[in-house]
């Protein structure tokens, strides 16, 4: 284990592989570094693996800061220079894929390829925006999360509208279901909220490096559904899409292998 200083705060990281390559591993919301053990074992020998804490999760340790481009591309380059690489590969899932996909859209000479499951960020969440970008959702969202039972009875509306997801329905009414729950969504979101690729941007960088992307996504998936990952290919011949006989929670031992295999 490890940790890289981000301005005054500090990512920890599991570190694993002894391989010439290296790369670079974010999980989701609410999860923590050591969720990718089960690919290690295929990817050991060709890498060294890098599986980082997001902010506000696991062994880092995180004030007020957000997380910003500009600090994931100066740890990038502190940490190619330390394992005296030109190029990192990345995996990511869930949020962390929304974090792999910021560092490919601000830094693509510098990807060797991405390996993406059940991934947010392949399309704008406007819902995420406003409560994280504008002032009226931030105050909306600060409200909803200190007084949230008045809003319990609108997500239902919203979503019996088919306005809301019932994925992120779920998720919503979880995350507010405790105190504990709501503190941790009121921390998370905000100091992650520069985090936000821009789909042309991202899929101009690239066709233009030739990145391969392989994107996972669940044919259950009610959170990402695999109607994000076509959508999102279009028009990109290094990008391949593989459905798995999944839900949100993509990966396991029994796929390990085949999901490491993209990243070989």
């Amino acid at each position: 284990m490890g940790y890289i200083s981000v301005g005054k705060e500090q990512l920890h990281y599991l570190k694993a592989g002894t391989g010439r390559r290296l790369l670079l591993a974010f999980h989701g919301y609410g999860n923590h570094a050591g969720i990718f053990q089960p690919m290690t074992p295929y990817l050991q020998s060709e890498f060294t693996i890098l599986s980082f804490d997001l902010p506000h999760h696991g062994k880092s340790t995180w004030g007020n800061a957000r997380l910003t481009k500009k600090d994931l591309v100066q740890a990038v380059e502190i940490l190619k220079k330390e394992y005296n690489v030109e190029k990192i590969s990345l995996l990511g899932y869930s949020l962390g894929g929304r974090v792999c996909m910021s560092v490919l859209e601000a830094m693509p000479a510098s990807i060797a390829g991405v390996t993406l499951l059940a991934t947010d960020g392949l399309a704008v969440n406007s819902y995420y925006y406003f409560f994280t970008r504008t002032y009226l959702g931030k105050k909306l969202f600060r409200h909803m999360l200190e007084k949230p039972e008045p809003y319990f009875k609108m997500l239902d509306w919203l979503k019996k509208r088919n306005m809301v997801a019932p994925g992120r329905h779920k998720f919503v009414m979880q995350s507010l279901n405790s105190a504990e729950n709501r503190d941790f969504l009121l921390r998370v979101w905000p100091g992650l909220s520069d985090l936000v690729p821009a789909p042309v941007k991202l899929k101009a960088a690239i066709n233009k490096y030739h990145i391969p992307v392989a994107i996972f996504m669940g044919a259950h998936d009610k959170i990402m559904p695999p109607e994000l990952g076509e959508k999102f290919r279009s028009g990109l011949e290094t990008v391949q899409l593989y459905v798995l006989d999944k839900g949100h929670r993509i990966f396991d031992e029994d796929n390990a292998e085949q999901i490491a295999m993209s990243l070989l």
